[in-house]
């Protein structure tokens, strides 16, 4: 019975550790997902909008009353002529408070600049976010992309292997010379080489993408999650983006966080130009002051117990050698520079959208021709062994025609993935 327990109990513990050591499935929104959530670089853009919403919060506090309060302890003492010094301990407590009534829009400019100068930033750290996943789902389609390759690698090896088992059975039965095995080895060799090559530069690739998330997901322990590809029937399963440039571009206009945030910029320095303007006029404000006082008895008829004053006061600057027009100036000129800045970034937004959907459109084209040639030159090689199988042709037209069916299968692949990525920088360009 014990060594029954104990077998149990080992089958289940070895059990659970293949339970845990199985990979994990990653797919490209668990991966956008990740990188959201820990990547570095996008903390440093939040931490960029918390602050410009505390400086707001700052500049809202100039609408609210002021309380200070002061309290000294000390000594103090009189001299007169002919007269006995007097000295004696003194305390002193003070509470001044105040309240901005109106200051002719310096405040208020202040206020809505540091508000809009918010929303700006906020929009940056959305576009920000947007480039993110961006470049994940960029990093994510290449290594997809390496691992057809090496799919494609894989059956090169299989096609040489097969070609050098033929050549040696030809050699033996004297059809063939020993140039053909020489030559069937050598190509196996590099065959090879190239799916090593291609496995150290998934690994790259991997990197990248980990890089990009700022974490590797389940410890290292996973697959990226794919659609198995049927080379070289793969044009069928594209997606299609119909929408006309025009309608792309409208879209933009309205999504794109960048434009977004340069609108919100020409507002905050349209504030600021008015902040700067009530440079030049008064600012009312409710003045309070109260002070307590506690001295000796020989102090008593000379220094008061209490006072206190409270009124309306008026402070205007009337003349700060041209500082205020200077300010007023400066406030102008960012303000034309701010509303500059909309426009070019509709335009390099323009261009984006315009690049970015002719790139879909080649690269759809380059898929579709890609698909041609593969197909092509699978026939072209399938026709080549046999020439080669009957005598009529020798190794060199074999291998030619079986590297050009290779390369050709690599090629759809490349284009295949290309166009995904096309989109993924189309969405990027219109703001989806």
């Amino acid at each position: 019975m014990k060594r029954l327990i104990h077998r149990v109990t080992i089958g289940l513990v070895t059990a659970s550790v293949i339970l845990c050591a199985k990979e994990q499935t990653l797919t490209i929104d668990k991966a956008i997902e990740f990188a959201l959530e820990h990547s570095p670089d996008i903390d440093i853009s939040r931490f960029d909008f918390e602050g410009a919403q505390q400086r707001s919060k700052f500049q809202k506090g100039y609408y609210l009353p002021r309380l200070d309060l002061n309290a000294a302890a000390g000594q103090s003492g009189l001299e007169y002529k002919n007269q006995d010094t007097l000295n004696g301990n003194a305390l002193l407590g003070n509470i001044s408070a105040s309240q901005l009534l109106y200051d002719f829009g310096k405040t208020s400019g202040r206020i809505s600049a540091a508000e809009e100068e918010a929303k700006a930033y906020e929009a940056q750290m959305n576009q920000f976010i947007s480039s993110k996943i961006l470049q994940i789902k960029i990093r994510f389609y290449d290594v997809l992309k390496i691992k057809s390759i090496i799919s494609v690698n894989k059956k090169n090896i299989e096609l040489q292997e097969g070609q050098l088992k033929r050549a040696k059975r030809y050699y033996e039965s004297g059809i063939k010379t020993i140039i053909d095995v020489t030559d069937a080895e050598v190509g196996l060799t590099q065959a090879k080489l190239e799916l090593n090559n291609s496995e150290y530069e998934l690994k790259s690739r991997l990197a990248l993408l980990e890089q990009a998330m700022g974490y590797t997901p389940y410890n290292g322990q996973y697959i990226l999650s794919e659609n198995k590809l049927d080379l070289p029937y793969v044009s069928k399963r594209l997606p299609r983006v119909n929408t006309s440039i025009p309608q792309l571009e409208g879209f933009a206009y309205e999504h794109r966080y960048e434009l977004q945030s340069s609108k919100y910029l020409a507002q905050s320095a349209k504030h600021i130009v008015e902040s700067e303007k009530g440079g030049y006029l008064p600012t009312l404000a409710l003045a309070g002051d109260y002070q307590a006082q506690d001295v000796e008895s020989d102090f008593a008829t000379l220094t008061p117990e209490k006072q206190w004053q409270a009124g309306v006061t008026l402070n205007w600057n009337l003349y700060a050698g041209n500082q205020t027009d200077a300010s007023v100036q400066e406030a102008k000129i960012s303000s034309l520079q701010a509303a500059s800045r909309i426009e070019d970034i509709r335009i390099q937004i323009k261009q984006q959208v315009v690049d970015s959907s002719l790139f879909v459109l080649r690269t759809k084209d380059g898929v579709i021709l890609s698909e041609s040639i593969a197909k092509a030159s699978e026939q072209k090689f399938i026709q080549a062994q046999k020439r080669y199988e009957n005598d009529l042709s020798d190794y060199i037209e074999l291998q030619e025609a079986r590297q050009g069916y290779v390369n050709a299968l690599g090629d759809l692949v490349t284009a295949y993935y290309n166009y995904y990525i096309a989109i993924a920088r189309l969405d990027f360009a219109i703001g989806r």
